[in-house]
């Protein structure tokens, strides 16, 4: 069955290729009630939404979103933060800040693609991101353009990835500091996509503290970590999320189409009876 609601898209202001106004588009489209925008670590494609549907006539449910990438050791894990005051100062400072960072790794990773004989030019990458932050995904899709890669994973493998020679360590943002700034926001902190994070002892941290729901619905889940992730929301009386991760239609990124994950309206509705209370 078809989703009411997809809570986990990308614009151009990250790593999307589709402007928030085209994404609002789509989702109308093809039924959607309601979205979230969640970009990687900017709240710069709310305003456009926001403005984009104060002019149209559009019945979408719009909801404000963020996605936080922090680190536990190793593994990647990311926040989405829900229902959050995009012009809150903190928050802002520190995307700020993290902004900064990912832009300074993005030309030393360049310079090192560059080192080992890779004819890479930072221009192009900066060209390429469209909005104001530079991610991983944009080095990796001018990889593909120079040949030297045929797919993001490809890429990130080869290259760009944890383990890959032009790999350089990012910023430290812990999940202790983006659940407390998601907080601070008037915002729901919930851990996105669960199934992926390696050892699942770090779920059971991040829920120690103090997350607020988990993304139970995913493309890359199996059905049996949907079941246990659900199982899991329950018993710690968590809330339960959902989304596609959705890119863009022509991205390598894409992990799905976008609907093809996400919840019912009676879910969102539990987040809002949350946030009230």
């Amino acid at each position: 069955m078809k989703p009411d609601y997809d809570l986990h898209i990308h614009t151009t202001a990250s790593d999307g290729v589709l402007t928030p106004s085209e994404i609002i588009d789509m989702a109308v489209g093809i039924g959607l009630k309601g979205i979230a925008i969640s970009d990687h670590d900017t709240v710069a494609g709310l305003e456009e939404a926001e403005h984009y549907l104060s002019i149209t006539d559009y019945p979408l449910d719009f909801i404000n979103a963020v996605e936080l990438n922090t680190e536990v050791g190793n593994d990647d894990v990311h926040i989405l933060g829900y229902f959050i005051d995009s012009k809150n100062i903190a928050l802002k400072q520190r995307l700020e800040d993290i902004r900064n960072s990912r832009y300074r790794r993005a030309e030393q990773m360049v310079r090192r693609l560059q080192e080992l004989g890779l004819e890479i030019d930072f221009t192009q990458v900066e060209e390429l991101a469209q909005g104001e932050l530079i991610a991983r995904p944009h080095i990796a899709r001018v990889l593909i353009d120079n040949n030297y890669a045929t797919s993001i994973r490809e890429a990130f493998d080869k290259y760009i990835g944890r383990r890959a020679p032009g790999y350089v360590p990012r910023y430290k943002f812990l999940p202790t500091e983006a659940i407390e700034l998601v907080k601070n926001a008037g915002g729901i902190a919930v851990l996105a996509h669960p199934g992926l994070i390696e050892d699942n002892r770090k779920v059971m941290e991040v829920i120690d503290l103090g997350i607020e729901g988990l993304e139970v619905f995913y493309p890359e889940h199996t059905p049996e970590q949907t079941e246990e992730l659900l199982e899991l929301a329950r018993r710690h009386h968590l809330l339960i999320t959902g989304g596609s991760d959705y890119h863009g239609p022509s991205s390598t990124e894409s992990r799905s189409s976008m609907g093809a994950a996400g919840v019912s309206k009676g879910l969102v509705k539990q987040m809002y009876t949350y946030l009230k209370s």
